[in-house]
C-alpha cells in the first residue's frame, strides 16, 4: 500500500476549502424582479415546474403596494410560450430568505400566505397545459404584499416568458364611511330590541 505524501494531501486540502464558499452561495435569498404597479403589464420567466414542486430558485418574486384595507387586487398572469403552466401565490409582506424555503401554498420566510391561483382561465397560447392564473383577493390590511410567479404542470422544467397583470379597486372613502354609518344604525336598532 503506498502511503501519501504531505504535499499530495495539499490539493485536495484546497479543493476541500474552495468548495466550501460555493456550497454557501448556491443558497440564495429571494430577489424582487421590479414593482408590480396597477395596470401596468410586466414580463418574466419562470421555471416549468418550479411552484409545484415549491423550488423557489425557479420562481420570480414581485412586490406591489395595497394602499388601503379592503383593497380588490386582481391577477392575470398570461403564459408567453404554450408549454408553459403558469401559477401565482400571494402573500403578505416582503422577504429576502433563502428562495429554499419557498412554499407555494403557506407561510415562509415570514410571509404570510393568501392565497393563490391556478388554472382560473384559458390558456393565452394555445394548445397548452391546463389554464392561466385569472383572479381577486380582497386584502384587509395595507402594506407590501409579494406575487410569486412559477410553472405548475408545465411540459417541462425549461424556464418560460409570462406576462403579469396586476389591478387594484381602492375602496371610496364615501363608500368606506357609508358602510360604517350602516352598521352603526344596525348596533343602534339591535341594542334597543334587546
Amino acid at each position: 500500500m503506498k502511503k501519501l505524501s504531505m504535499f499530495a494531501l495539499v490539493p485536495l486540502a484546497l479543493a476541500l476549502v474552495l468548495a466550501l464558499p460555493l456550497t454557501a452561495a448556491r443558497a440564495a435569498g429571494v430577489v424582487y424582479q421590479g414593482e408590480l404597479t396597477p395596470g401596468t403589464a410586466q414580463t418574466g420567466a419562470a421555471g416549468g415546474f418550479a411552484w409545484f414542486l415549491n423550488q423557489g430558485s425557479g420562481v420570480q418574486f414581485w412586490p406591489f403596494q395595497v394602499p388601503a384595507a379592503g383593497t380588490a387586487v386582481s391577477f392575470q398572469i398570461d403564459r408567453l410560450n404554450a408549454n408553459f403552466d403558469p401559477a401565482v401565490s400571494i402573500y403578505r409582506g416582503l422577504t429576502s430568505a433563502d428562495t429554499s424555503a419557498f412554499n407555494s401554498a403557506g407561510d415562509w420566510g415570514g410571509l404570510s400566505f393568501v392565497g393563490s391561483l391556478d388554472d382560473e382561465g384559458p390558456p393565452f397560447l394555445a394548445p397548452g397545459p391546463n389554464g392561466d392564473p385569472r383572479g381577486s383577493f380582497l386584502l384587509t390590511t395595507p402594506g407590501w404584499y409579494t406575487a410569486a410567479v412559477g410553472g405548475g404542470l408545465s411540459t417541462d422544467a425549461s424556464t418560460y416568458p409570462y406576462r403579469i397583470t396586476m389591478t387594484q379597486a381602492v375602496p371610496e372613502p364615501a363608500a368606506a364611511a357609508l358602510l360604517a354609518s350602516g352598521l352603526m344604525v344596525l348596533l343602534t336598532l339591535a341594542r334597543r330590541r334587546g
